[in-house]
Order: C-alpha cells, then sequence, then structure tokens
C-alpha cells in the first residue's frame, strides 16, 4: 500500500477525504480478518478522522453478514435490501460521507453484500431520499456495475403504487449512484418475526405486492429474489412496497449479465429451476414460486426450505429433489383454500404453478373474501407421489412389506406353504411390527428434524424383526434371505453412507446367527458353498451402495460449489 499523504484539519477536503477512505478500506479487506482492524489502527501518519472512518466501515462490513441472515433465517442473499432504519447511525461530523452533489447524507442506514445506503435530504427539490452505491465503490468491477445500475433499470421502467420508484441515477467520483424514494420503515420479515400482525393483515400486504409483481410481469421484468426482507412495509401508513431489482431480468432485452448454470436468488425462496442453474431461461413462474414461499413464512413461520446449518450446497439440494411440507401438515390452523393456493404456488414443476402473479393474487383475495379459489387440490397420484416423496422410508417399508405378504398369501393358498399355523402367526405378527415400527419412527423422524439416531433405531428394528420371522421359518435356507439384500439397497435411500455400512453389517450378523442356529437346533445347516457366497453378496452390495451414494453426493456438492463460486465471483 503507498504512502498516504497526511491531512490537517486545516486542508481537510471531504472528497479527498472520501476517496483516501475508499482505497484504505479496499486495502483492509484484503487482509485476513484477524489482522485488518490492527493494521488500519497501525496508521498513524493517516488523519485520525480517516482512521476512524475506515474502522466504522470494517466494523460495519463486518457485521452485515450477520445482521443479513436475521431477516430470512438463511444464508446471506445475493442482493441487499434497501430500507430505514431510525436511529441505527446518527448524524455525527466525526463520520466521512460521499459528499455528491444536491445531496446531504444523513447517515448509513443499510449495508449488504454489494452496497451501502444512506439516508439523505435532497436540497432541489427538497425531500429526503435513499441513496444506494456500490460498497467497492471504484474498485468494482464493469460486471459488478452493470449488475448495479441494472436495479436502477428495472425499477425504473415500472409505475406502480406499491414499486419503490427512482428519482435519479448518476456518478459521483467515477462510482454510480441509485437515488430513490425513501421508506421510512422496516422489513416485512421483521414485521412478521415480531408477532405484531395478523395473518390476514399479511395475506392482505402480500395481495398488493403480488399485483406490483405482476405489473412489472407486463412490462417484461422478473424480479428473481422475492423475499420478505425485500418488501418494506411503511412504519405511517402500513402499506407495502416491493425494493431490491438488483437481480432482476428484462424478458424483453438479453440477459448479458447471466451466463448459464448461475445461480441468482436467496437460498430457501429461490424457485427449483434457479437452483439448477436455470436463471437465464427463468420466467414469471418463478416469482410466483418467491410469492408463495412468502405466504408460505406468513402461515408458518419458516421458510418453504430451510438452510442446513448454514450449508448453501445443501440447501440447493434441498430445494432441487424434495417438495415442501404442506403448511397444513405444519399447523392445522391454515385453512385447506391457503394451503391449496400456497402449495400449487411452490409446485416443483413450474408448469404446474399459477401462470403470471396475478392470478396468484387473485386467489389470495378469494381466500380473504371467502370465495371460491381456481386453484384446485392434486389428484390422487400427485398426493401419493407428494406423500411418498416426504416419507421415502415408510413408503418403501409399506411397499416391500405388501409385496413379500402378498406374495405369502398366494404361495399359502396354491398349498406349498406347509401346514404351520405358528409361522402362519408368526408372518401376520411380524408384518403389523414392521409397519408399526416404520410408521412410529417415521414419526420420530419428523419431530427430531431428521436425527441420525432414530434412522439407526428404525433400520435396527427392520433388520431385527426379519431375523426373527426367518428363525420361525427355515433359517439360514429360507427363501426369504435375500430380504436381507433389499434392507441393504433401501437403506441407500436414507443418503447417509455410514447407515448403509451399519445396516449391512447387522444383515451380516443376523445371516450368521441364522447359520449358527440352522447348524445347531435344526440340523438343517447350509453348506458353506452357499452361506460364504451369500456374506460376500451381502457385503459387496453394501460396498457397492456406499460407493454409489459417496460418489454421487460429491459430484452433487462438487457441481453446486462451482456454480456458487461463479455466483460469488460475480459479487466480490
Amino acid at each position: 500500500m503507498e504512502h498516504q499523504h497526511q491531512l490537517s484539519d486545516e486542508n481537510f477536503d471531504d472528497v479527498a477525504a472520501y476517496e483516501q477512505v475508499q482505497r484504505l478500506f479496499m486495502a483492509a479487506v484484503e487482509l485476513p480478518v484477524e489482522s485488518q482492524f490492527s493494521w488500519v489502527e497501525s496508521l498513524t501518519d493517516i488523519h485520525p478522522l480517516i482512521v476512524k472512518q475506515v474502522l466504522a466501515a470494517l466494523k460495519a462490513d463486518a457485521a452485515c453478514g450477520a445482521n443479513s441472515e436475521e431477516s430470512d433465517g438463511q444464508a446471506p442473499a445475493l442482493a441487499e435490501t434497501v430500507h430505514g432504519n431510525q436511529g441505527k447511525t446518527q448524524k455525527s461530523r466525526s463520520r466521512v460521507f460521499p459528499p455528491i452533489p444536491n445531496y446531504e447524507i444523513i447517515e448509513e442506514i443499510d449495508r449488504g453484500g454489494m452496497g451501502v445506503v444512506y439516508r439523505a435530504r435532497q436540497h432541489r427539490p427538497d425531500r429526503m431520499v435513499a441513496i444506494k452505491m456500490m460498497k467497492m465503490g471504484a474498485f468494482s468491477s464493469e460486471t459488478d456495475v452493470e449488475r448495479f445500475l441494472n436495479e436502477a433499470n428495472a425499477a425504473s421502467s415500472l409505475d406502480h403504487a406499491a414499486v419503490v420508484p427512482i428519482y435519479e441515477v448518476g456518478e459521483f467520483l467515477g462510482e454510480p449512484f441509485i437515488v430513490m424514494k425513501f421508506i421510512d420503515g422496516e422489513t416485512f420479515s421483521r414485521v412478521l418475526k415480531r408477532g405484531e400482525i395478523s395473518t390476514t393483515e399479511a395475506i392482505q400486504k402480500l395481495c398488493v405486492v403480488s399485483q406490483a409483481i405482476a405489473d412489472a410481469h407486463e412490462h417484461g421484468i422478473i424480479h428473481r429474489d422475492l423475499k420478505p426482507s425485500n418488501i418494506l412495509i411503511d412504519r405511517n401508513s402500513g402499506k407495502p412496497w416491493v425494493t431490491d431489482f438488483g437481480l432482476a431480468k428484462n424478458l424483453d432485452t438479453d440477459a448479458s449479465l447471466t451466463s448459464a448454470g448461475d445461480i441468482m436468488g436467496t437460498p430457501g425462496y429461490m424457485a427449483p429451476e434457479q437452483a439448477f442453474g436455470q436463471s437465464k431461461t427463468a420466467s414469471p413462474s418463478a416469482d410466483v414460486y418467491g410469492l408463495g414461499a412468502i405466504l408460505y413464512v406468513i402461515l408458518t413461520g419458516r421458510p418453504p426450505i430451510q438452510s442446513v446449518d448454514g450449508d448453501i450446497a445443501k440447501t440447493i439440494e434441498l430445494i432441487r429433489e424434495h417438495d415442501v411440507v404442506a403448511p397444513r401438515e405444519l399447523s392445522r390452523a391454515v385453512s385447506h383454500e391457503l394451503n391449496t393456493v400456497c402449495i400449487k404456488a411452490l409446485e416443483t414443476d413450474p408448469a404446474l404453478r399459477y401462470s403470471h402473479a396475478g392470478e396468484f393474487g387473485d386467489d389470495l383475495q378469494r381466500c380473504l373474501d371467502g370465495e371460491a379459489i381456481s386453484a384446485r387440490s392434486r389428484g390422487l397420484f400427485r398426493k401419493i407421489h407428494r406423500w411418498t416423496r416426504h416419507r421415502p422410508g415408510l413408503a418403501v417399508t409399506l411397499v416391500t412389506v405388501g409385496v413379500f405378504y402378498v406374495y405369502h398369501l398366494i404361495v399359502d393358498s396354491a398349498g406349498l406353504l406347509p401346514n404351520d399355523d405358528f409361522f402362519k402367526t408368526t408372518v401376520s405378527i411380524v408384518v403389523l411390527l414392521t409397519v408399526f415400527n416404520a410408521w412410529f419412527w417415521q414419526h420420530w423422524l419428523r419431530r427430531t428434524q431428521g436425527a441420525a439416531w432414530t434412522l439407526y433405531a428404525w433400520t435396527t428394528g427392520e433388520v431385527a424383526l426379519l431375523t426373527c420371522l426367518l428363525l420361525a421359518g427355515d433359517g439360514a435356507s429360507s427363501g426369504l434371505i435375500p430380504a436381507y439384500f433389499v434392507l441393504v439397497a433401501a437403506s441407500g435411500l436414507r443418503c447417509r453412507p455410514m447407515l448403509i455400512g451399519y445396516v449391512t453389517t447387522l444383515s451380516v450378523v443376523g445371516y450368521v446367527s441364522l447359520w449358527a442356529y440352522s447348524a445347531r437346533a435344526t440340523q438343517e445347516t447350509v453348506t458353506p458353498l452357499v452361506g460364504i457366497p451369500t456374506l460376500l453378496a451381502l457385503c459387496l452390495v453394501g460396498l457397492i451402495q456406499y460407493i454409489a451414494l459417496r460418489k454421487s453426493s460429491v459430484s452433487l456438492e462438487s457441481q453446486v460449489s462451482t456454480r456458487l463460486d461463479r455466483v460469488h465471483s460475480k459479487s466480490q
């Protein structure tokens, strides 16, 4: 870093000071986090006011990551929110603000991943405004600048009462800035979190937002980052405002800012096609999904897809592979109509959602008015498909048990089974216990939010029940021995490599126990030429399942990480 000239109080110049703060801040953020503050404090030849401002900027920058998660309970958004926040930073001459002509900056009110937002007074005309500038200032890349100005281009082309209007787009010292209406309010997410608004009132505000997004769609604009923190609620009127069009896409122009494979949006609120990296071909249905996600938060208090311990890659995997749990399954207070509207908006297939935001808003209004909605509940096949996706373990168990029990009844009715009432009774009891075991642990799996111990207890019960059934029959020579292989294969559906090894080990122990029991108790032992290949086959099936699962997981994480790195590199 080149030596910075010392400034005296007499020749202190706001423009020069601002440029120097920018340079020092950019130099500091290139250093390891633990040494940034100490490096700035060591600059004894720099004016104290400059040092103080750089330290303040570093503190705000360090805090913005944690604060960005506060609103939505998700990883930091890919676009920041503009909103008024009184009392966050008081007006003080200890701060060096950009001396933009015709504006007096009063305070910094927000800081996000890309930009900084100030509350300012415009002299001509005399009014309060919000000014948004790029955090990296003149050091931002050309693509970053284009993305930043994309917000102004998208919002300025709209003229809806619920879209924050753009007053001016200008440039100061080579840095672009956007002047917009100042909204004295707070984000919808904070309003919902405090619980000071009824469900009906929240839905009424979402209806207004839906119509604003519908108007945007009519003008060829897709927002692509709808979430509660991008909706502002005016403190005085309670009116909702849609903001942050930083990721917007214009359908009428070439989307040169989006490349194939880019993941655009906020994990937990982005549509599945966005999570698949298909943002370049995103349609208005992506915004319908975002509106449905906001409705989901209103009805349940949480996003439709929750982040996995802050792991963005795994969160995106959930968005890709899993339907959301219906709001009514989480809260019976949700009406059937609202549940149907929400689920239709959150369909994985864009073609099954509402065709545009206006239809979604109209159905919401019908729910409030007590009228019949246009959306219809899913057909029987769709309901079964959805049910099995949310309960794969229980579904596989029911199908497997059903197939084997039907086979048992057919063989018994054909007279191919010995007339052994004890064995037949045992089969019926084991079938019932297996179904109960699956239902019980599926229930606990949901209550414990997927705790690993429930899966291990579940599979332990399945292997134990199968072994008991085989002991009551022909032991190691039973025709149901292949059921062990089914259990090993089914364990791969739980997506836990270690669980596959556990089930494989239990199955081997169970088969060896049957082999030993048959040799001692029934004298009908299985020859080593049959038993050993069976054991080897069990081990190999388990090993193949383990390797396949590990390989697919690594491949998926690699693809997602690559795309996320591409997004992050464009926003840094």
